[in-house]
């Protein structure tokens, strides 16, 4: 029998000293990590704050923990230079990849890959839970992820390439390789973004989960979030892109025609306004979320206002800073 263990989770951590014990607790914590059939590959990007130390101090089994210690001198940012240094170190033949932050699920391993195992995909996005110490963030980033992911879902059903998030994502090994790696995919501050349409060009096969999750730190204020999503806004014209924008702005269309003209544009709102919090609901009942389904009526008014404030924020300073170095969006 091989010692070689068939899941690899790739883990990239930049000062994380505070969260890296709890995720990696979790992780150990699947049973195929007992069964030895599960390595945890941790690349530990600069970090100044004691991560390297903390990790080790979990005493997980099964921790390969690699140290970079200055920035990539090559042209991708420090977080795909990160990421492609784990995905070479990874054994098993698949790739689960967490945040730093993150909490898996006890059925997180099994649930993302047994899509892979039964050749059904050859890639699998899961879905992404958000906390905070209080206030509506957490709610607010959930109901939010839950939304692009079902878009995403819709959009790879009808063939067109779609996103994932490297906080829930697994794939099959060999599937990097073939697309040439981050070097081929070229310098991006939406790595996720980009390796899904490269696999998607590749014709690799991708399937959206609805569980298996793995929760993670919500942002530490509206501001935060707002500054996160100019990165997370920076990927560029796809078939995404048109879908979330167009939907957007037929909502935006809609009320200001019916504000102004009433009669037959109010009726046609009011079916869009109903059409996105039923799309919104559905999101959420797939995810077994259905405590958040009140906020299904508030969530595309209230995107549309950090989309504006967003917009605004770029206009003012165009700079995102990624993995503790700063970049031009």
């Amino acid at each position: 029998m091989s010692d070689r263990p068939s899941i690899s989770v790739v883990i990239t951590a930049h000062n994380a000293a505070a969260t890296i014990g709890d995720c990696l607790r979790s992780i150990a914590a699947q049973p195929e990590a007992a069964q030895g059939r599960l390595e945890i590959v941790l690349v530990d990007d600069r970090s100044t704050d004691g991560t390297a130390e903390a990790a080790v101090a979990t005493g997980v089994p099964g921790l390969n923990l690699i140290r970079i210690d200055r920035p990539a001198g090559n042209r991708l940012t420090t977080r795909q230079h990160a990421l492609a240094i784990g995905f070479a170190a990874a054994r098993g033949d698949f790739v689960l990849t967490a945040d730093a932050d993150g909490h898996a699920a006890p059925d997180w391993a099994a649930a993302m890959t047994a899509p892979i195992a039964s050749r059904e995909a050859d890639a699998v996005a899961g879905p992404v839970f958000f906390r905070a110490a209080s206030g509506w963030l957490g709610v607010w980033q959930t109901v939010d992820v839950s939304y692009y992911l079902l878009v995403c879902k819709l959009l790879n059903r009808l063939g067109f390439a779609a996103g994932v998030l490297f906080g829930n994502f697994a794939f099959r090994r060999e599937w990097f390789g073939r697309v040439g790696g981050f070097e081929r995919i070229g310098m991006t501050l939406t790595e996720d973004l980009a390796f899904a349409r490269a696999l998607h060009g590749a014709g690799a096969r991708l399937a959206y989960r609805g569980r298996g999750a793995v929760e993670v730190e919500a942002c530490a204020s509206w501001s935060v979030l707002i500054e996160r999503a100019k990165r997370v806004s920076a990927g560029g014209t796809s078939a995404l892109a048109f879908a979330l924008g167009g939907w957007m702005l037929s909502f935006v269309a809609l009320l200001a025609a019916a504000l102004v003209l009433g009669g037959g544009f109010a009726t046609a709102f009011g079916i869009r306004y109903a059409l996105g919090a039923a799309f919104t609901a559905v999101a959420l009942l797939r995810v077994r979320r259905w405590n958040l389904l009140p906020l299904a009526l508030l969530y595309e008014p209230l995107a549309i206002v950090i989309g504006v404030l967003v917009m605004l924020r770029i206009a003012r300073d165009g700079k995102v800073e990624w993995g503790g170095v700063r970049y031009e969006r």
